[in-house]
């Protein structure tokens, strides 16, 4: 019962292994402010904790276990997969493991990096990779029965997972993620307490997975969202991206101070101009990473009209089948009505969007400065 949550409810077991990940490995989330290092001798530091590294080699073995276990599908597809999982698990450990963590402590820029792999980049390469079905072919065989059974026999866990694949709930979160911790106030806390810094990465990985998941969700769209819906997130997150980059970047004043606390910024950048290239990392990377979703999600709701009508033409009969081809151009245009205009709202939300974004952001600085 419990597989068919798994299958159903896209990466939810991913999502538990990397919410386990870092439950285990709390301290690494600790800000390394550490005034010993100088610009030479950070490019040595590598923080490496034994939790992450232990499972990360985990999450490998169980995922090459399962390759081999499944061999349905073209061995293409299997290969994209594959290069898909293995790239977005090393993104979310170099932000964590690598010279990134050490650094992004002492400059925003490189902590904007650093989210931008664990909220964006990490979490859309393992969702594209689809994993949760060789993941679940990878456990030990006496392993799969015991744990699906119990977790698929609690109604709690089922509510649960409802919640967190809520369209609303799946999207406010990964906003969220990014204003809350983008408060001055907050954000400077948190480089000098371990436990809200900790909550900070934790709630930019998980809100990052959600979102990923339920864009790229496979199945069709009687049993998740629409794809225009999904277009619509991603049309809102990268109206989000623009206005908080273009505020951080465009503002005249120093509002992340924390990262002085250890004396200058590293490689002597001036404070304004590194909160300046945070604030791009923002704007432009994390919006053309929605770009190049927006483009999957439209090819990919190309290839569900066609999965649909050729499932409709296996289960009719001759002469019904007959009925689904248009003869007319009035029937052609009542066949592709509701798909249109569907993609039409989509389409003409976003100079709207970019036009409400625009005058919204030289209002607010206008207004700041």
């Amino acid at each position: 019962m419990f597989t068919k949550i798994c299958i159903q409810r896209r990466d939810c077991l991913l999502l538990f292994s990397i919410i386990a990940f870092w439950l285990g490995s709390g301290s690494n989330a600790f800000a390394h402010g550490d005034e010993t290092l100088t610009d030479e001798t950070i490019w040595r530091s590598w923080p490496f904790t034994a939790e992450i590294v232990l499972l990360t080699a985990l999450a490998i073995v169980v995922y090459v276990r399962g390759m081999t276990r499944i061999r349905s599908g073209s061995a293409r597809k299997r290969r994209y997969q594959a290069v898909f999982f293995f790239t977005g698990l090393a993104a979310i450990f170099l932000a964590l493991q690598s010279p990134i963590d050490p650094i992004a402590e002492r400059l925003f820029s490189i902590h904007q990096l650093q989210h931008f792999l664990l909220r964006m980049l990490g979490p859309m390469l393992l969702a594209l990779a689809a994993p949760q079905g060789v993941l679940i072919a990878g456990l030990p065989r006496n392993w799969r029965r015991p744990i699906f059974k119990y977790i698929g026999s609690k109604r709690w866990l089922r509510r649960v997972l409802a919640v967190l694949m809520n369209p609303a709930f799946v999207w406010v979160s990964f906003i969220a993620s990014l204003y809350i911790w983008q408060i001055p106030a907050f954000h400077n806390t948190a480089l000098n307490n371990s436990v809200i810094h900790y909550i900070m990465h934790i709630s930019m990985l998980v809100s990052g997975l959600l979102f990923w998941g339920l864009i790229f969700d496979h199945r069709d769209a009687a049993n998740t969202v629409s794809h225009a819906l999904r277009l619509l997130m991603l049309l809102g997150a990268i109206v989000s991206n623009i206005l908080l980059g273009a505020l951080i970047t465009l503002k005249e004043v120093v509002i992340y101070t924390a990262y002085d606390d250890a004396g200058p910024r590293l490689f002597d950048v001036m404070p304004l101009v590194d909160e300046g290239m945070g604030g791009y990392i923002i704007w432009v990377p994390s919006s053309m990473m929605c770009l190049v979703a927006i483009l999957i999600v439209i090819h990919g709701w190309g290839k569900h009209e066609a999965r649909h009508y050729a499932r409709r033409h296996n289960w009719l009969s001759a002469n019904s089948v007959a009925l689904e081809f248009p003869e007319t151009a009035e029937e052609l245009w009542i066949k592709v009505d509701k798909v249109n205009v569907s993609t039409a709202y989509v389409l003409a939300a976003i100079p709207v969007s970019m036009f409400v974004v625009a005058l919204g952001t030289a209002l607010i600085v206008s207004y700041v400065s």
